[in-house]
């Protein structure tokens, strides 16, 4: 919870490192939903609040990231009853034609009662992209999965496990990934982002690493929805200020079960410079092994002079 306030926090006030770029450049995908955050939640501020999940798609020719969403909810007359602009896609180094998720916390300040009244009369969201900036990196493109990734219900909850392969030539000081689930018409229900290496280790050539996802604010409810998944997996070098300067693919994102329709995913939560040092001392509380809550990947490196 304190995580994802800090990073909607940091995205609302801050100003973005990348060069802006046309919002058409990002379109926002029909398949979204909402619920209401369970008792701890991860991706809202409170509990009770609403939460939408969905995804957006990279329909231009440039590499994007930095993106940011607003919703507007409204009641069956067409009224507005709350908006916001703290809407955050995980998306790093996404290129053309794959697609991220997205969250968006809808709080009782963002009501127009600042308070939760509304959600009683709540009939419909929509969700605008607000601000793009463009990239000329892109991700590491040797991580691998090498076999498909299984999935099993712990304690009443879906979970994915699955392990990383490094087969590239660089080592790596953070790997995370970054996961969405559908129910069975493909629309999104939950998502999750996770460490499995910090640099409290590292991912040297060749090795590999065990990594286990299931959604953020996941409930028996959602767990009965899910039906399919993708995930991708992100990076950054040991001692890179600027990992992958040159532009390369960036992997597809592979689904679970064979039977899981297969869905380009590039995702990756972008926190802004300024709140790195918090970030990094936040880090450093957690365990060093795969931590059961979801985290937050690491900030993007400082630009280039």
């Amino acid at each position: 919870m304190l995580l994802a306030a800090l990073i909607l926090a940091a995205f609302t006030i801050l100003p973005l490192p990348s060069v802006r770029a046309d919002t058409s450049e990002v379109k926002v995908l029909s398949n979204y939903s909402y619920y209401t955050a369970p008792a701890n939640p991860v991706l809202a501020a409170n509990a009770g609040d609403i939460v939408v999940v969905g995804e957006i798609e990279n329909v231009g020719s440039n590499i994007v990231q930095n993106v940011t969403l607003g919703g507007t909810a409204m009641d069956a007359s067409g009224k507005t009853i709350a908006s916001t602009e703290a809407g955050l896609a995980l998306s790093y180094e996404m290129a053309p034609g794959q697609k991220a998720p997205f969250f968006i916390d809808f709080t009782p300040q963002s009501s127009t009662s600042s308070n939760t009244n509304w959600m009683s009369s709540l009939s419909k969201i929509t969700v605008t992209v607000l601000t793009v900036t463009d990239t000329a990196t892109s991700a590491y493109p040797d991580l691998n999965v090498p076999a498909t990734p299984f999935n099993l219900t712990q304690n009443g909850l879906f979970t994915i496990v699955g392990t990383i392969v490094n087969n590239g030539t660089e080592t790596m000081d953070y790997v995370w990934v970054v996961t969405t689930f559908y129910n069975a018409v493909g629309t999104v229900v939950g998502l999750n982002y996770t460490y499995a290496i910090t640099p409290a280790a590292v991912l040297i050539p060749g090795g590999a690493v065990r990594w286990e996802a299931t959604p953020a604010d996941d409930t028996a409810q959602m767990t009965s929805q899910i039906a399919s998944f993708t995930y991708v997996i992100d990076s950054e070098p040991v001692g890179s200020s600027n990992p992958s300067q040159t532009p390369s693919p960036t992997p597809k994102a592979t689904s679970g079960p064979s039977s899981f329709p297969v869905l380009p995913v590039v995702v990756v939560v972008v926190v802004v410079i300024a709140v790195a040092a918090a970030l990094l001392l936040l880090r450093k509380q957690q365990p060093t092994e795969t931590p059961e809550a979801p985290l937050p990947p690491p900030p993007p490196p400082p630009p280039e002079p």
